[in-house]
Parts: structure tokens; sequence; C-alpha cells
């Protein structure tokens, strides 16, 4: 044991990866220097063996700096593992288009390939693995392990196989692609050679149904995935998980619904009442019952919105809106419930530091707990510091909970969603959001935008 311990002080990181020394001067001018073995037994009374900066203690020992923190020593940091992903070879839903070709300004619906079809034994996706980590040392030369990379969703879905060691992703059948979330869904396709009506009965399938004629009064057409109608809806009940599309048009009926998970294409939509999740383009909607949560677009040669009511959380474009005989037509932008979002990730982020700083006070406190002699003092009282830290910390954490919870209860509406019209909005039109209404004086307004913004109500032009 050397003579100069008394004048090295030994500090480490709560993580246990770095090691400092800070010298004390001697009080006597003719004391004994203090050499590098003296601060390297000062780091091994301490356990530290691992990543000691000798050249740092030499120059140390040879132009002493006293009262000031030096570092001494610092483990290796582990590497974390890379987390895995799925590569796809096939499109997601919202990210496949067919091919549109125009001919005099018409779109030949009938032509369109709207489905993204697959072969049986395709390879959809790969899975790339998540990878281990490299282990770190802390300077007691004890592992600190690394963080094994997050496994992916698994993309196995209805009709797939996963082959090569859960690498590859293939089709088990004939179908198209359907995705739920980053799941992949290969729908057998159900051909109907012509329309649906006494010939059938009512069709209810679990994956894609393609009608080569109309879909007639009375009856109905279920799909656990997309619909493809070579006709008219004529008073039927739809019903799809996936997309919708008709290459002619929809008439309603009484008591009828048509229900859609996806998105819809048709030529015009009359007297009908739809509710969808996704989006609406067709030419025109007449007297019709629409909730719509994405956007609709009307945007065919007439391009037109007259009568009903539309509830809708996104935008809704059209021509020309209502009509010169002010028919009443209610338009309804639905809002959002919010919270102060950047707040909240912000408390979050907070919380998560007291929780690591408390997590790592905790195991350091076990440690000490386990080795330290409890008749000494000087420790005790260390302890006794650490355990009020931790207790300040726990407090920290349930008031930072609270304020999340109190924010996320104050609860707003915020209306994303617009009317765009890009000829003429007549009288009659009823546009709304929420319970604020939009109000005007003229015949009609042209080339304009209603939008909420900052709590009110604008009129913009286009």
């Amino acid at each position: 044991m050397t003579d100069n311990l008394d004048l090295i002080d030994v500090i480490t990181e709560s993580d246990g990866m770095v090691g400092y020394v800070r010298l004390n001067k001697p009080e006597e001018d003719d004391a004994k220097p203090i050499e590098a073995e003296d601060i390297l037994a000062a780091l091994k009374e301490k356990d530290i063996v691992f990543g000691i900066k000798t050249n740092v203690i030499e120059k140390l020992a040879n132009r002493p700096i006293y009262g000031i923190k030096i570092e001494v020593a610092r483990g290796v940091e582990p590497v974390d593992g890379e987390d895995g992903y799925v590569n796809y070879f096939v499109q997601k839903s919202n990210e496949y288009k067919p091919e549109i070709t125009e001919e005099e300004g018409r779109v030949d619906f009938k032509e369109l390939d709207y489905f993204q079809l697959v072969k049986k034994g395709q390879v959809l996706c790969e899975i790339v693995k998540p990878t281990k980590g490299t282990d770190g040392t802390n300077i007691y030369g004890a592992a600190v392990p690394a963080k094994v990379g997050r496994t992916p969703v698994s993309p196995k879905g209805r009709n797939t196989e996963l082959i090569e060691d859960g690498t590859k992703l293939i089709a088990t059948c004939d179908g198209s692609i359907r995705f739920i979330r980053d799941v992949v869904d290969v729908n057998e396709v159900l051909r109907i050679p012509s329309g649906v009506d006494q010939t059938t009965g009512n069709i209810n399938f679990s994956g894609d149904v393609i009608i080569n004629g109309d879909v007639s009064y009375g009856y109905s057409v279920k799909s656990g995935g997309n619909i493809k109608i070579n006709g008219v809806v004529e008073g039927a009940s739809i019903e799809a998980e996936g997309d919708v599309f008709v290459s002619q048009g929809i008439n309603g009926g009484e008591g009828l619904r048509i229900f859609i998970g996806g998105n819809l294409k048709c030529r015009y939509i009359e007297d009908a009442e739809i509710e969808i999740l996704g989006d609406i383009k067709a030419d025109y909607i007449i007297g019709s019952n629409i909730l719509c949560h994405g956007n609709i677009e009307l945007s065919g040669r007439k391009g037109l919105l007259v009568g009903g009511s539309v509830k809708i959380y996104g935008d809704l474009e059209a021509k020309e809106i209502g009509n010169p005989n002010e028919r009443i037509t209610r338009i309804e932008i639905m809002g959002i419930e919010v919270y102060d979002r950047e707040t909240v990730q912000k408390l979050l982020e907070d919380r998560d530091g007291y929780q690591k700083r408390y997590d790592d006070i905790s195991r350091t406190l076990n440690q000490l707990n386990r080795v330290i002699d409890h008749n000494d003092e000087e420790m005790v009282g260390k302890l006794e510091i650490l355990k009020l830290q931790l207790d300040m910390l726990k407090k920290q954490i349930n008031k930072t909970n609270k304020e999340i919870q109190e924010l996320k209860n104050q609860l707003g509406y915020v209306y994303n969603g617009s009317v765009i019209c890009r000829r003429k909005l007549y009288q009659g039109v009823r546009i709304y959001f929420g319970e604020t209404r939009f109000r005007f004086e003229l015949d009609s307004l042209e080339h304009c935008k209603i939008y909420w913004y900052e709590g009110e109500i604008i009129q913009g032009m286009l």
C-alpha cells in the first residue's frame, strides 16, 4: 500500500463507464510526490481494472494537476444490434396505382388493371433479420450487454408461406395483393362471368370479387377484399373490406347500404347511402348521403355535387357544388380530436430520461450495498444521498406522468378538410366546420376554397 492514496480521490460515473481521479496537493512542500503507481493503486482499490489510460496517468504523475477531475479510465460502449426490416417486392395498397390512359379527355374505366395480381410461388418480400450487436465492457471489467435489434413484424398473411429459414415470403395461390398494415394477404379472386341477379344470388366471399356485369336491385355483394364491377350497381348492397371499382355508376335504393373499407372509383353516385374509410373518385354525386373518412374528388366532365349530405374528414373537390335552383346540399367537415402532441412527446422523453437515471442509480445503490462497510460513516452518507436522489426522481416521474395525462385530457378539435370548388358554389349549399356554418351573400362563389384556419372559416381563391 502506497502512502499517497489519501491524496487521490477516485470518482466514477453512475453507469460505470468512466472513471476520474482528482489529486489533492500535499500540505507539506517536501512530501513525497504522487506517482503513477499511486494512482493505479487508487483505481485498483475501487475495483477499476478496464480501460485504464496509463499514458494519461503517467503525464499526470509527471506534471500534477490538483483539484481538477481528470478522466483516467473509460469503458467500451456496447454497439447495439441493427433492427430487422422487410423489403417488399410488391407495392402497398396506398402506393399501387393502375395505369390510366385517356382518349379525348375520357378515361376507359373498363380497361383499368385495378388490382395488383400475383402468381402462386411468387416472392412477395424478403425479411432481413436483426443483428445481436456487440457487448461493451465497463471500467470494472464487467460486460455491458448490447441491445439486440428489434425483429420486424411478420408480413405473413393469408395464402402466404415463409421459406428459406423465414427470410422470404411467397404466395401459395394466384390472387391479388392486399395489405393490412405491414401484413401481406393474397386474396383469391372470385370471378362472376355475368351480373349478380337471380342466377347467382347474393355474393359473400372472403377474397376479391370481379363481376362482369351489373349488380341488380335488392342483391348484395360482400367481400373480404376488393370488388370490381364492370357495370352498374342498381339498388344493391355492397360491402368490401378493401377497394371498390365500378365501371359505370351507383344507383342507391331505400334501406340499402354501401360500406367500403378502402377507396371507391366509379362514374357517378345517385341517391345512395355510403360509408367509406378511404377516398372517393367519381364524375358526379347527386342526392346521396355519404360519410367519407378520406377525400372526395369529382373531376370528370361534370364534376358535380348537388343535394344530399356529405360528412368528410378530408378534402372535397368539385367543379360545381349545388345548382342555380339552390337545392339544399349539406357538407360537414368533420373534426379530429387533438391534444398538444409536441409537448406530450417532450414530456415522454423527459420521463424516459428520469427513468434511466433512476434505474442507473438503483443499480449502483444495490452494488454498493453489497460491497461497502456499513460502519463507514462516509460511505453510509453517500448511500443516503443516493436514496434521496432516487426518491426525488420517483416523484419527478410521477409528476411527469400526471402532466402527460392532464394534457391528453385537454381535447380539442382540428379540421384538416376543406371544400374546393373549381367553377361555382351556389346558394343552398350549407358548409359546416363542427357547429360553425360558412355563410356568403352572393348568388354564387367562383374558384374558391373554404377551409378552417386558427379558429375560423376562411374563404380563399383558386
